[in-house]
């Protein structure tokens, strides 16, 4: 979701989901049981305290303990860094496309779509009481030009020439070029820090930033360990009227069981995991008016393959996986909300984009084919059934999932017997938690695995973060969107032709080139369309988006719209 590197954090971004294996169902139901017998199972409630304090618990998806770490730019920091603590000059919404003024007041890009000004909103502190001025916006974006490792949307790289601060309310962004899009990630996708926090700082992309952090949102980091993180109120907030839960707790949990088995129990309020529709019968139907989930299509997930590795690099051994996969099986067996995604990856809300010549396309099964193409590679099978070059090097790799993941564990263990069939020695590598994982997609220390893509409000913005050369590093080095890694020249070209123009035409020709691109070269595989994993109470408060009143994606791993949402909200 971060914007994406909007997300990007890469929280989010954002692991949207996980699914629940039957066994859960079974203890769910006899909690629930206890739960009713022992009149409701005792003690405080999230949301209630003695001072009538309004407290939400909020869980975006289980990772184990919580780090001490609220830098903004860092691929690791705490649940809350962005959005609760450290805020956007925009607030440009994920779901509807609206760019909202936050920050800044107002901006504008003129005509030529190479200058973008920004009036930095009067009267905003940051929360030690000092205000917030242009200088402290010059200051972030030369901090990122001087730290290239806090520059994970690639700003100075891909966008920005100069930047400028002629008055303390008024910020100047000079494009290199003409861009329609870099507003998403100049105003929506970069956390503004305070220049006097912050420029004594030695090494600023390894700064942890854990001790009384100074930002301008609604909340103060209140208590740090790694069981528990909570955020109170900041009475200095711009916006403090609309600031209506005082506080936020944030548990550290591990999996989806024990998450799950939390939030019947009374004791979450704001949860992201993946849901077996069985479990309904112990949440939602227990108390159908206050307990409730929403679930919509929101990004498109793959199968990485990181295309700087052997046998990734090429292009038949790609196709002959994708052919593999039985994206239906898959559905039924392991990922129940997800249904099988397009091979141009674009999400069901923007069908209307994609190329005439895919427009009923689906993925197929297509085993005989697959190992024609392995064939025709020059892969000879062996004695064991598995796939082997000239040399005797065998098609033989490893699939990175985390443990807990229970939906995309499933698919990846089904992925396997997929491929063996067309021989394919495709293993498991179980990591214990969210931090090796996200750290091997982003350093490419991985061969292959499930993750999420970061959508916007076309199809461009996931090409852009999927796709984009300029975006992804060499081995090693750390890439926050573009893991498989893919670097071709007809494609950026395509990206740059959307950004560098307004006329439509123009922007749906290069979308279209892009599906071709997505169909014909498979970079990366698309699997299924990832829905909003969104579970939420209104006990305690109440307007949580939702079907009837559809303002934003409710996903709780999306940033900043975790701080949005929050401040729609009021006590029950």
């Amino acid at each position: 979701m971060s914007f994406g590197t909007y997300e990007k954090s890469a929280e989010h971004k954002h692991r949207p989901g996980k699914m629940l294996g039957t066994t859960l169902v079974s203890v769910l139901a006899i909690v629930m049981l206890v739960l009713s017998a022992c009149g409701g199972g005792g003690g405080s409630t999230p949301g209630q305290s003695s001072n009538k304090k309004v407290t939400i618990t909020y869980v975006p998806s289980p990772k184990g303990d919580n780090v001490s770490n609220y830098n903004p730019f860092s691929p690791n920091a705490g649940t809350g860094t962005q959005g609760f603590l450290y805020e956007t000059l925009l607030f440009i919404n994920r779901y509807t496309g609206v760019k909202n003024p936050w920050l800044a007041s107002s901006f504008n890009q003129s005509s030529d779509l190479k200058t973008i000004t920004f009036k930095i909103r009067d009267g905003v502190k940051w929360n030690d009481g000092q205000p917030l001025t242009s200088d402290d916006v010059l200051f972030t974006f030369n901090l990122m030009k001087t730290n290239t490792g806090m520059d994970t949307n690639g700003l100075w790289t891909r966008f920005i020439q100069d930047v400028a601060a002629p008055d303390a309310t008024t910020f100047t962004v000079t494009l290199k070029q003409p861009s329609s899009v870099a507003i998403w990630w100049i105003g929506g996708g970069t956390y503004i820090v305070p220049k006097h926090a912050w420029q004594s700082v030695s090494d600023p992309v390894k700064f942890a930033n854990d001790q009384k952090p100074v930002g301008s949102g609604p909340y103060l980091l209140d208590k740090n360990t790694p069981q528990l993180v909570t955020y109170k109120k900041n009475p200095g907030f711009w916006q403090a009227s609309s600031v209506h839960v005082d506080q936020i707790r944030v548990p550290a949990i591990k999996d989806n069981s024990s998450a799950v088995l939390m939030l019947a129990n009374g004791q979450l309020d704001w949860l992201g995991v993946a849901w077996d529709p069985k479990l309904d019968a112990s949440y939602t139907q227990k108390d159908p008016e206050h307990l409730h989930h929403w679930f919509t299509p929101s990004n498109a997930v793959m199968f990485y393959m990181n295309t700087k590795k052997y046998p990734f690099n090429i292009l038949e051994v790609r196709q002959a996986i994708s052919l593999a996969i039985d994206r239906d099986d898959i559905y039924k067996k392991a990922a129940v909300f997800a249904q099988p995604a397009s091979p141009t990856s674009i999400l069901p809300s923007q069908k209307s984009q994609i190329a005439s010549q895919y427009a009923d396309s689906k993925f197929t099964v297509d085993t005989a084919k697959s190992e024609s193409l392995l064939q025709k590679a020059g892969f000879t099978k062996g004695s064991d059934g598995i796939y082997a070059d000239k040399s005797g090097k065998k098609i033989s790799f490893n699939m990175i999932a985390v443990s807990g993941w229970d939906d995309w564990v499933g698919s990846t263990k089904l992925i396997s017997t997929y491929l063996k069939k067309i021989g394919i020695d495709a293993k498991i590598n179980t990591v214990g938690d969210f931090t090796p994982y996200i750290n091997a997609l982003q350093t490419g220390s991985f061969d292959a695995g499930i993750s999420w893509t970061n959508p916007g409000p076309t199809p461009y913005f996931q090409f852009s973060d999927l796709l984009d050369g300029r975006k992804t590093a060499p081995l090693g080095q750390v890439a926050t969107v573009n893991w498989e890694r893919w670097d071709d020249p007809a494609t950026n070209k395509l990206l740059q032709q959307y950004e560098t123009s307004n006329d439509t035409a123009v922007q749906k020709a290069a979308i279209d080139g892009l599906q071709k691109i997505m169909v014909e070269q498979v970079p990366a595989i698309p699997l299924n369309y990832n829905v909003t994993w969104d579970e939420y109470t209104t006990t305690h408060v109440t307007g949580w988006p939702d079907e009837k009143n559809p303002y934003d994606y409710a996903a709780p791993t999306n940033t900043p719209d975790n701080e949005y949402i929050i401040l729609q909200l009021k006590a029950a």
